[in-house]
């Protein structure tokens, strides 16, 4: 230990010994509780704030009477109380909390500082004070920010000028108190220290989940869950969830089952089945969610290509999430029709397929989402053609 350090040392013992006279008339055992480890709490105060040492510790913490009046406004002691408390047991149970852990951390850090390794490992963490500094004021505004709702979603950094003056003003106060520029009190001093406590835990649980919060925004902002969509319908930069056909005369097509140019069903539900990623909706005075539900169809799948789609309720959905067998009548009795946009569309004349034009085999020739097959097939409730004039359209349905 240096001259200088001896100095620092008795300056401490003497400031002590002040404070514990100003504390005389509590008696030894509430003298003794109230300044249980003052002379390290001094000692760690100079050290880690990195203070200049100048003259006494009155110019640090002020005089020792002040200090001892702070001592027991903290401990709930009335000037000249006799050590009769102004609180109850639960003040006794916190001063006797916060007392354990004092204990268990300097047994703590006696233990490892009398390693070989630990000291190297202190004296790193000592240089890297100053990015302790920076991030306890981010996990600050981080927290100020998400508590008044300025921020949605996961961030980094603020997105606003005001959330950034709020993370500036957050970093200069934890990097000045750490410095020691701001004297505190030692009742002011514990708050601190115990805040500081819980912006270290809440900087380690931000740096924990907000990769994964940032990449689930990230791909809701692209698409539906945690992975590329790879069906679905997007007009005017909206996704569809549901599509609704009509004829040439503009009425509604029940049961259209709708593909594309190659053959592959067209859905709007790239989850449909799955009950805990699939799509919910709330119609207006609904009072449960309902969810789109698929048509039955050969070799028991169930088809989620046929329009428009119906609903059932959340509640009419397995506990365990299982997929829905849509050929159960108990389901098919909660199944809902859906509102259609409007009663009837306007009427279009269609193209008409001239002699060389083909039409693809009759319905359960060839397994959906299969290469329509170049050969003209006329349909099975139209007579086939014998003059080399086009086959005649089949009516549409009516609902």
């Amino acid at each position: 230990m240096s001259i200088v350090d001896d100095a620092i040392a008795q300056d401490v013992r003497t400031y002590a010994a002040q404070v514990r006279a100003a504390l005389a008339d509590l008696g030894p055992e509430h003298v003794d509780d109230l300044t249980d480890g003052l002379e390290a709490n001094l000692a760690d105060a100079l050290a880690d704030d990195r203070r200049a040492h100048r003259g006494t510790l009155a110019d640090e913490f002020g005089a020792p009477a002040d200090y001892a009046a702070e001592l027991r406004a903290a401990a709930g002691l009335a000037p000249g109380s006799g050590g009769q408390r102004t609180g109850g047991a639960v003040d006794r149970a916190l001063r006797q909390l916060v007392g354990s852990v004092r204990d268990i951390e300097g047994t703590t850090l006696a233990r490892l500082r009398a390693t070989r390794w630990f000291p190297g490992v202190e004296d790193l963490l000592v240089a890297l004070r100053p990015a302790w500094w920076v991030l306890r004021g981010w996990a600050l505004a981080h927290l100020l920010l998400q508590m008044v709702g300025a921020e949605q979603g996961a961030f980094w950094l603020p997105s606003s000028s005001g959330g950034w003056v709020l993370l500036l003003l957050a970093v200069v106060a934890s990097a000045q108190w750490g410095r020691g520029e701001w004297r505190t009190g030692p009742r002011w001093g514990r708050v601190l220290r115990f805040a500081s406590g819980v912006l270290a835990l809440a900087a380690a649980i931000l740096l924990l989940t907000l990769p994964q919060a940032h990449r689930d925004d990230v791909a809701r902002a692209q698409g539906w869950g945690d992975r590329p969509v790879e069906d679905g319908v997007v007009v005017a930069g909206e996704r569809a969830f549901n599509l609704f056909v009509y004829d040439a005369d503009g009425r509604p097509v029940e049961g259209a089952q709708v593909f594309d140019q190659a053959g592959r069903p067209v859905t709007t539900e790239p989850y449909g089945g799955d009950r805990w990623r699939q799509q919910e909706y709330w119609p207006d005075g609904a009072g449960d969610p309902l969810f789109h539900v698929g048509v039955p169809g050969p070799n028991g799948e169930t088809r989620w290509n046929v329009f428009p789609l119906h609903s059932v309720p959340g509640w009419a959905w397995a506990d365990s999430g299982a997929p829905l067998d849509v050929t159960d009548e108990d389901v098919r009795g909660e199944v809902l029709a859906p509102s259609w946009p409007f009663a009837a569309a306007a009427a279009v004349v269609p193209w008409r397929t001239g002699p060389e034009a083909t039409l693809p085999a009759p319905a359960g020739a060839s397994t959906p989402g299969a290469t329509p097959s170049a050969e003209a097939v006329p349909p099975s409730d139209a007579p086939p053609a014998t003059d080399g004039s086009a086959v005649p359209e089949p009516e549409p349905a009516v609902p």
